[in-house]
C-alpha cells in the first residue's frame, strides 16, 4: 500500500511544481525550493494520515482503490497541506523569509480547490461539505487562538473542526461512490482520531509552546491541576504528560471501534498500529521522566535543612 501511496506523493509533487512553472514562472524556483525545505517525512511510511484514510476508505467500499481518483485526491491535500503550513510558518513567524512567499498560497489554494471540480459540477452536495470543512477549520483556527485556558469540552469541539479540512477527501470518497450513508460514521471516526492527532501535537510542543506563551490544553490542565508553589514544568512532569498519553489512547481507542464498526479492517490496523506507536514512544520516555521528576522535587521543594 505505502510504496503505491508514495508514487502518487511524488507524482503529485512533480504537477505543483509544474504548475509553478507555468503559472509564476518568476517565483516558481523560490516555490520549489520552499517545497523542498518541508518534512518529507510527514509525507511517507504511514505517517500522512490524511493521505492514508481517503485511500483506505476507497478500498473499503468497493474493494480496491482507484489510482486516477487517488492521484487527483493527494495532489488536492498536498496542495491544502502546502496552504495551510506556508500560512502557519508567517503567523508563527517560524520562517521570516516565508513572508515574501505569502501570495503564492493562491496557487495551493486553487490547486486544492480546483481537482474537486473534475468530479463534482456546480450545485453537487460535495460542495456544501468542502465549503462547511474547509471554512470551519478557518473558524476554529481563530476561535482557538482566542482561547487562553482550554477545558476539555473546548479541545474537543475546537479540534475536531480545526482539523476539518481532512474529511474532505473522506467525503469525496464517499459521495462519488454513493455512499453519504457512510459520511456520519466517518467523520465522527476522524474526529476521534483528529483529538489524538492534535493531542500528540500538544505532548510534543509543550515546552515551545510554553516559552513562546502560546496555549493549549495540556498547559491549561497543568495550570489546574498544579499544586501550590508548582510550576507548569514541574507539574507537566509530574502527570501532565501522563494525562496527555492517557487521553491519546482513549481516543485511539474510540477511533479503533468505530474502525470496526465501519468493517474496515485495514482502517483498524492503521489504528491499532498507531497506538503501538504511541505506546512504545511513551515506554521509551518513561525512564527520562523518573529522572527529570525527582530532579524537579530538588529544584522546586523546600531546601535541605543545613541550607534554611
Amino acid at each position: 500500500l505505502t510504496p503505491r501511496l508514495g508514487d502518487l506523493i511524488a507524482g503529485a509533487v512533480s504537477l505543483i511544481r509544474a504548475d509553478a512553472a507555468r503559472l509564476a514562472p518568476a517565483s516558481a524556483a523560490a516555490l520549489s525550493a520552499w517545497i523542498d525545505a518541508q518534512s518529507p517525512e510527514t509525507f511517507y511510511g504511514l505517517r500522512a494520515h490524511f493521505l492514508l484514510i481517503p485511500w483506505l476508505f476507497e478500498a473499503r467500499i468497493r474493494g480496491e482503490a482507484d489510482p486516477e481518483f487517488q492521484q487527483r485526491l493527494v495532489y488536492s491535500s498536498l496542495n491544502g497541506y502546502f496552504f495551510v503550513r506556508l500560512l502557519d510558518n508567517v503567523s508563527d513567524d517560524h520562517v521570516p523569509a516565508d513572508r515574501a512567499l505569502l501570495p503564492l498560497a493562491a496557487l495551493f489554494h486553487g490547486n486544492f480547490q480546483s481537482a474537486y471540480a473534475e468530479w463534482f459540477p456546480h450545485g453537487h452536495t460535495f460542495w456544501e461539505h468542502f465549503d462547511g470543512l474547509w471554512v470551519g477549520m478557518a473558524d476554529a483556527t481563530v476561535r482557538h487562538e482566542s482561547l487562553r485556558d482550554l477545558t476539555d469540552a473546548e479541545f474537543v469541539a475546537v479540534t475536531s473542526r480545526k482539523i476539518a479540512a481532512v474529511k474532505i477527501p473522506v467525503a469525496a470518497v464517499c459521495l462519488r461512490h454513493g455512499r453519504p450513508d457512510l459520511l456520519a460514521p466517518a467523520f465522527e471516526f476522524y474526529d476521534r482520531f483528529a483529538c489524538a492527532h492534535e493531542m500528540l501535537d500538544d505532548f510534543c510542543d509543550w515546552q515551545p509552546d510554553l516559552l513562546a506563551g502560546r496555549s493549549s490544553f495540556l498547559l491549561s490542565e497543568a495550570a489546574r491541576r498544579g499544586q501550590p508553589g508548582e510550576s507548569i514544568h514541574a507539574c507537566m512532569l509530574r502527570e501532565g504528560l501522563a494525562v496527555g498519553y492517557g487521553k491519546i489512547r482513549a481516543w485511539l481507542r474510540d477511533a479503533s471501534l468505530l474502525a470496526h464498526g465501519l468493517d474496515d479492517t485495514m482502517l483498524e490496523s492503521f489504528v491499532e498500529y498507531r497506538s503501538a506507536q504511541m505506546e512504545r514512544y511513551w515506554r521509551s520516555l518513561a525512564p527520562v521522566l523518573d529522572r527529570l521528576r525527582a530532579l524537579a522535587d530538588i529544584l522546586e521543594g523546600p531546601p535541605p535543612d543545613g541550607l534554611r
